[in-house]
């Protein structure tokens, strides 16, 4: 055999591509390749000294890793071990033979002593299973539907175990890909053009093909793996849709309905798969054939986990429907026991009773159910049936004759987000996510699933950006109810403990740094700059009363869960109040006074104390006649803060701060959570900036001169400040430095001050 210009020549066999050749061999300096599946030859493969083989092996006589076949597989190469770095061995590759030592039809012992007594140097002798049957060269020409697939895979994010390959997960009805007719589910993208995407990134693979021009060549390799592989197995990471731009109907994709989780569990340094539902968007499972002669009884299967894990996929969970085994991984454990079948149902995972099991409570039960895991399980092939006829007409009711979304189900709306998003951590996250953090306004292009919504994100200057799936307000309250009582189950404690909703809503007022000495318990030392000290006096009036929306709530209610609010956009003609909450809000507000005193003013409080000879009304207070009318006010929510110190009363009036806002000044109000619900009744709609924490050591390295205990308790007070008003917060801000805040403050009130807002809408969702 020769090598001539990177083609391989064997005697009496056709000129063949690499990649169209069946079987190789490996050698330190050559490739040696046998068209002939069963036929071997002889090589040498040199390790360095002291690296180590990096590899890992299964199979044997006595434990046979696919099927009955007793061959030495290869099922694992570590990084940065000398197989891994070599780049010739792959995972699935078979071993002859190792040194003079022949692996064949040997138990699993005498290949793991042969691999420990090869010495430095060492002679593999390799088979590789049959590959790709062929390889093509496609060219297509981008319509206005664009390229028209899916693609899921890459380095980090296998979509076949064991192979960094991209594949092809979905062809879009109306594209190109589909108007040609070659590209089909299952293939291997090899290559755009001339850039090769055998050993690149999912994200590297979406950026080579989004950056082709209208005329694109695909080199791919056609698969043996079944399609149906491809149909109920998606990466870690989502399918990306492969199309142009200017196709919003094929990029609209709904989220799917069921839910499937791999219970296969990779070699450690390969991510869990998940089995996500986009991949079976258009295409649902042939039904289960009835299997007559087989019992339907409860019986009881035993596996053992392997390097697939326990090898089935799950679906249900919903609606007390059942947990049903929806695909078996050809071999898998469960594929070579040949006691699990499709259409059984689980009715319990070591004892565990899953009858009535939500989707995640199953699919934590059996992977946390160790290596021996015992199952009972019941043969219902009909209502598996039934199932999968449903999900087939929710998928088909979301879905018009183009592929494009019906909204008609729910209308389009407009949410702003009360928490942060990351779907990275989403695990049973079925198509492409969308990122968000609490603030963040969504607009909900279809909110007709139950579990997922599809949204796009709203920029300050109104333009919509990305698209993407994101948990609706449903599914969003029920996994944190879920979490919520799991906490109280272990006997975890909350910052209020102890506290009722009364309890915590019923705050006592806090007052305007016009009287330092009223600072309030829940803002004192908040950013080291006042810290309580004892014996100082702070005789404070609590104003609530029942009469108060924001009090009224049973003591024992069950607390709220933030998911979205509805709003909608509002012109306005004021400069909005502005609220900083957190450490640093008394250096902020004078800073903004300082650098802005034509956009940024203090508020000017009322008292019932008498005007002292050099004050001027309504220039340093509005001096109110009699203690009496203040209360009154008080009672009639006309205070958004009020208090009392030395048996005076303060406050800070809504009219107060109207006046300031249509003067076209931001009024700095030093206040509270509760102030910022006061002003929206008003219709006063505050600009509301928490300055969140990142760790005690980041308050410390603030101000220097407060001590670690000091420093502790402003970062709990944070903690319960963001837990009990975070619903209101107009944004979230971090930062290292007091300078990064301070400007990332700014950029809020820019983007934020209008004329158009968002605000909440009256009704609910």
């Amino acid at each position: 055999m020769e090598e001539r210009n990177g083609t391989f020549y064997i005697p009496g066999v056709a000129s063949v591509n690499e990649r169209d050749l069946r079987t190789h061999f490996a050698t330190k300096k050559k490739v040696f390749w046998r068209d002939e599946v069963n036929r071997v030859e002889k090589s040498r493969w040199k390790m360095a000294s002291g690296t180590g083989l990096g590899f890992s092996i299964a199979g044997g006589v006595d434990n046979p890793h696919i099927g009955d076949d007793p061959s030495i597989y290869i099922t694992k190469l570590i990084a940065g071990g000398a197989a891994a770095a070599d780049g010739r061995l792959q995972v699935n590759d078979i071993i002859v033979k190792v040194n003079d030592t022949n692996v064949v039809d040997v138990p699993h012992c005498v290949a793991v002593d042969a691999l420990k007594r090869a010495g430095n140097t060492v002679r593999l002798l390799v088979k590789r299973v049959r590959g790709p049957q062929r390889v093509l060269e496609i060219e297509l020409v981008k319509g206005s539907k664009g390229l028209g697939f899916s693609i899921a895979g890459g380095v980090g994010n296998q979509h076949v175990p064991g192979d960094d390959g991209i594949y092809i997960t979905k062809v879009m009805e109306g594209g190109a890909a589909a108007v040609d007719g070659r590209l089909q589910v299952g293939d291997k993208l090899i290559a755009v053009g001339d850039v090769n995407l055998e050993h690149v990134t999912h994200e590297e693979a979406v950026a080579t093909l989004k950056a082709t021009s209208d005329h694109v060549v695909l080199t791919v390799a056609k698969s043996r793996i079944p399609p149906d592989f491809f149909t109920n197995h998606s990466a870690s990471t989502p399918p990306s849709y492969v199309e142009d731009a200017s196709s919003p109907n094929e990029k609209d994709k709904p989220p799917g309905t069921p839910k499937l989780e791999s219970l296969s569990e990779p070699d450690v340094g390969m991510p869990m798969s998940k089995y996500g539902s986009d991949s079976l968007m258009n295409t649902i499972l042939p039904k289960v054939a009835t299997d007559e002669n087989f019992t339907r009884e409860p019986r009881k299967v035993i596996l053992n986990k392997g390097s697939t894990g326990l090898g089935f996929n799950i679906v249900g969970g919903e609606d007390g429907e059942g947990i049903f085994i929806s695909f078996i991984l050809t071999g898998g454990p469960a594929d070579i026991s040949g006691e699990l079948k499709r259409g059984d149902q689980i009715l319990s995972v070591n004892s565990n009773d899953l009858r009535h099991a939500t989707h995640e409570q199953a699919a934590a039960a059996l992977k946390g159910a160790g290596q021996t895991v015992t199952m009972v399980v019941q043969y219902r092939p009909e209502e598996y049936n039934r199932f999968e006829a449903k999900i087939h007409d929710l998928r088909e009711q979301m879905l018009s004759t183009s592929g494009s979304l019906r909204t008609s189900q729910k209308r389009s709306l407009y949410v702003r987000a009360l928490f942060d998003y990351d779907p990275s951590k989403d695990s049973g996250l079925p198509s492409r996510g969308l990122a968000f953090q609490l603030g963040d306004v969504l607009h909900v292009i279809n909110a007709s699933d139950d579990e997922w919504w599809q949204a796009t994100k709203i920029l300050p200057g109104g333009q919509e950006e990305g698209i993407g799936i994101v948990p609706s307000k449903r599914r969003v309250e029920r996994k944190e109810k879920a979490r919520l009582k799991s906490v109280k189950f272990q006997g975890k404690s909350s910052v209020n403990d102890g506290k009722s909703t009364l309890d915590r809503k019923k705050k006592n007022f806090s007052f305007s740094r016009k009287f330092p000495f009223m600072k309030s318990k829940e803002n004192a030392g908040e950013d080291g700059s006042d810290v309580e000290r004892e014996g100082s006096p702070t005789k404070e009036m609590n104003v609530s009363n029942t009469s108060d929306p924001e009090t009224s709530s049973l003591r024992g209610t069950e607390e709220p869960v933030l998911s979205y609010e509805a709003v909608v956009q509002q012109e306005i003609s004021y400069a909005r109040p502005i609220i900083i909450l957190g450490p640093l809000k008394d250096r902020i507000n004078d800073d903004l006074i300082s650098e802005y005193p034509d956009k940024f003013a203090s508020c000017v409080p009322h008292t019932t104390r008498p005007k002292r000879d050099y004050e001027v009304d309504g220039r340093d207070y509005y001096f109110v006649a009699s203690r009496e009318q203040m209360e009154r006010d008080i009672q009639n929510h006309l205070f958004i803060e009020a208090g009392q110190y030395n048996d005076n009363l303060y406050g800070t009036s809504v009219a107060s701060v109207r006046e300031m806002a249509e003067k076209g000044k931001h009024c700095i109000l030093d206040v509270s959570g509760n102030a910022i619900k006061r002003l929206q009744m008003a219709s006063l709609y505050p600009i509301a900036i928490f300055v969140k924490p990142k760790s005690v050591e980041a308050i410390m390295e603030f101000n220097k001169r407060i001590t670690e205990e000091q420093a502790r308790k402003t970062f709990e007070r944070s903690l319960k400040l963001e837990q009990e008003f975070a619903e209101y917060f107009t944004a979230v801000v971090l930062g290292d430095t007091p300078e990064q805040i301070y400007e990332r403050v700014k950029e809020v009130i820019r983007d934020e001050s209008g004329p158009t807002i968002w605000v909440p809408a009256n009704e609910k969702l």
